[in-house]
């Protein structure tokens, strides 16, 4: 086949299955007893704190489990990244498969991770002094 000779479409494909193989493994591990052994947040449980990546677990369980809405309520920044990164994985085949750029602003840029990190880390401290107050 033609698709498996183009070493670009290989890698492609290669990248994809796995993609879809940790997609699966997170899915199983959700799904089991497993999840019972992720380590409780240390900056919470010690200094009343809430870190940029608390609620990140019961994000990805409600993702999996299809319920986005409480996904986003745990920690909108990990759901909303999680959502960009497939939205680019997607954004990528297509532009691969139809030797074409669409929405080649979507491809991530260094500044893209200033603002987004930022933004995330002002909204932990808002969240932390909404918290005190």
């Amino acid at each position: 086949m033609k698709i498996f000779s183009n070493k670009k479409y290989f890698k492609l494909i290669i990248i994809e299955f796995s993609i879809i193989a940790i997609l699966a493994m997170i899915f199983i591990f959700v799904n089991s007893s497993f999840i019972n052994l992720a380590p409780k947040c240390f900056w919470l449980e010690n200094y009343n704190l809430i870190c940029p990546s608390c609620g990140s677990t019961r994000c990805v369980i409600n993702l999996v489990n299809g319920d986005f809405i409480s996904s986003f309520f745990y920690n909108p920044f990990l759901f909303i990244l999680i959502i960009y990164l497939l939205m680019l994985n997607l954004l990528y085949i297509i532009n691969t498969i139809f030797h074409k750029k669409y929405l080649k602003f979507f491809y991530p840029k260094w500044w893209y991770a200033i603002i987004y990190f930022s933004l995330w880390a002002i909204y932990t401290v808002i969240i932390n002094i909404l918290r005190i107050i």
